[in-house]
């Protein structure tokens, strides 16, 4: 299990400023906690209540080098459980990559559906997690939800179309042995997935580390660093755009203008960006 802090976000009334997320690597089944704070005392009462308390104590606890993850308190909690508890290399996030990854979905989602003034973010946690929990995962191919508990999701949207259609069971034993075959079907199905994931990601990982060459006329997103007073960053929407390749100067720099900013039909001038400030786009034509 993996275990982060995400803030500091605007202040909500009910004054959280912080989010924990903690998530399980295999079934990747991953919640987020709204807090006022990030100390030790904080995390841990939270871990214990609301993950411990819920599913059991992990056998293994991943983190980054946070003093609240290093502190005393929350080392004597993982040998009061026991847990053994492994942290991050310095300065290499990545080897955290379940939370860095959700931590950057879940910020995406809230940007969508936090008000102007970002300060509702906490009541739209609950939905933003039952959205990923129900969405199949790419490393899986099923949803966290159906590896923890061995079916589907029922939606509210499944009983208004009455779409979940339940099944018909003579006893608990019938029932508990059903879900022990269907389990086993879907961890294996997972392993087997998730194998051919971690190559497919060795390889796109591979590949972007040689240089990757952009035509002229190819559309990217550019990376949106520009910072608003009053507007939490973290809420900010990650990219801009979309921008169109206009010339290649080097080999990583590129003159981009915006899809759909001038109308005189002559191209505005444009700096020269970075190849590592942009992606492409899925919409290229």
């Amino acid at each position: 299990v993996a275990v982060d802090t995400l803030g500091p976000l605007p202040e909500t009334g009910l004054k959280n400023k912080y989010i924990m997320v903690v998530g399980d690597y295999f079934s990747k089944w991953t919640e987020a906690f709204p807090l006022p704070n990030q100390e030790a005392k904080t995390v841990a009462r939270v871990l214990t209540e609301e993950w411990v308390c819920r599913f059991g104590a992990p056998r293994s606890l991943h983190s980054d080098q946070g003093r609240n993850f290093e502190s005393k308190l929350f080392r004597e909690l993982c040998g009061l459980l026991p847990i053994h508890k492994t942290r991050t290399s310095p300065y290499h996030p990545q080897s955290d990559g379940l939370v860095e990854r959700f931590n950057r979905t879940l910020l995406s989602m809230l940007t969508f559906f936090v008000a102007n003034n970002q300060l509702n973010w906490d009541s739209l946690l609950p939905y933003v997690i039952l959205a990923y929990q129900s969405s199949v995962h790419a490393s899986t191919a099923v949803t966290p939800y159906k590896v923890l508990f061995g079916r589907d999701i029922v939606l509210p949207v499944d009983i208004m179309l009455n779409l979940d259609k339940g099944e018909s069971l003579s006893s608990v034993d019938e029932y508990v042995t059903r879900l022990k075959k269907t389990l086993a079907t879907v961890v294996d199905a997972v392993k087997r997935h998730q194998c051919r994931a971690s190559a497919q990601q060795k390889r796109a990982y591979d590949f972007r580390a040689d240089f990757q060459f952009y035509l002229e006329g190819e559309l990217v997103w550019v990376r949106n660093k520009l910072r608003k007073r009053g507007v939490c960053p973290k809420l900010q929407r990650r990219y801009k755009g979309p921008f169109r390749v206009l010339e290649r100067v080097t080999n990583v720099l590129y003159r981009l203008v915006p899809e759909y900013g001038s109308e005189s039909g002559t191209k505005p001038k444009s700096p020269s960006t970075n190849r590592n400030k942009f992606s492409p786009s899925l919409y290229n034509c």
